[in-house]
């Protein structure tokens, strides 16, 4: 039996004026946030304290804590956990989007820095209100049992919000959703399997309409062996794509040596790893140091996916990008730093 490509990826609430909430939040937290370790002091709060300043829930944050590696608290000798004021403040910036219609695993892995970018940017009404039906109602039309169903609200999201909208903004919401079914018993391991595959069929059919073959750079992905998620891997590929990158995936399970060959026959700049949360994160660090040591010093070396949030370590060499919005932004850096002239940019590079 095939595993859950769904697993632990979701959108809370959509209030009335998603775009005012916004602008809001724009204008009072984005000099706090860059101001932060400047002006916060170094006190500490208990999880009492944060989570009646916050109006995040205790059993919340304590979850936080175990799947996106954030919040960090100290503990004191008794094992109290206390929290930073500098965290504190960051969780109010997370329950602000959280409010106009932003998923935990949206905002909560992100960074000061990635909470400053993302307060910028505005959600169409439209988007909101399209992720907020489907969300509500994806579970309900898999337990209908009704594949015809399923497939003709897919497709009708996918048209509506176009490709790249559909990705980022949906896709991961409805990945969550359907692995917090599967794990509350709402539904099968069926419904799962036809959700896996009929989102992945849909993807596929459009990703092949505009999906480049001469861009740069040329990014090859895969998983390890014991990985059997793909899902991650195709949300993936279909945004860099549409970034304008070469993509070659090679599906899922693939030994470590005929990755590092990979690279070589398919002439690859980028190895790019999806982890779910589902693969033992013990095991990712002594993996991605082995490739490490494999690929030839030039190769570049990116792992993400939920499977990667609150990593103790980092092997030397190694990029994570736990979102797909830092996986876009570590393209643009890597542009910058390996310019295409333009002559050669036109020529389609040889596999």
């Amino acid at each position: 039996m095939r595993d859950h490509d769904c697993g632990r990826h979701g959108f809370d609430r959509i209030l009335a004026e998603p775009e005012a909430n916004l602008i809001a939040v724009q204008k009072n937290d984005i000099m706090d946030l860059s101001k932060t370790n400047q002006l916060m002091k170094k006190e500490h709060l208990s999880i009492s304290a944060v989570s009646e300043d916050t109006g995040i829930a205790k059993e919340v944050l304590r979850k936080w804590e175990e799947r996106y590696g954030f919040p960090v608290p100290e503990r004191d000798g008794a094992g109290v956990r206390l929290y930073s004021a500098e965290q504190a403040s960051r969780l109010k910036v997370i329950k602000r989007l959280l409010d106009v219609g932003m998923r935990p695993g949206q905002v909560v892995p992100l960074d000061e820095a990635g909470l400053a970018l993302l307060l910028t940017q505005r959600t169409p009404e439209s988007t909101v209100t399209a992720k907020s039906l489907f969300t509500e109602n994806i579970v309900e039309w898999l337990r209908s049992r009704d594949p015809e169903l399923l497939r003709n609200k897919l497709q009708s999201t996918l048209a509506q919000l176009g490709l790249r909208n559909f990705i980022i903004d949906v896709m991961s919401e409805m990945n969550e959703e359907v692995g917090g079914a599967w794990a509350d018993g709402r539904i099968s391991v069926k419904d799962e399997h036809l959700y896996t595959e009929t989102v992945q069929t849909l993807v596929r059919n459009v990703l092949t309409g505009v999906r480049p073959t001469d861009g740069a750079p040329r990014i090859l992905l895969t998983t390890v062996t014991g990985e059997l998620h793909t899902l991650g891997l195709l949300m993936a590929e279909t945004v860099m794509s549409l970034e304008g990158a070469t993509c070659i995936s090679l599906g899922a399970q693939m030994p470590l040596p005929e990755i590092v060959g990979a690279v070589k026959a398919y002439n690859a700049d980028i190895i790019a790893l999806s982890f779910s949360s589902a693969f033992p994160k013990k095991k990712i660090p002594p993996i991605l140091r082995e490739l490490r040591s494999l690929c030839a010093p030039d190769t570049v070396l990116w792992a993400g996916g939920s499977g990667v949030v609150g990593l103790d370590s980092t092997p030397r060499g190694v990029l994570l990008h736990p979102t797909l919005a830092s996986g876009i932004s570590a393209l643009e850096k890597y542009r910058q730093r390996h310019p295409v002239p333009k002559a050669e940019s036109e020529q389609p590079r040889q596999a």
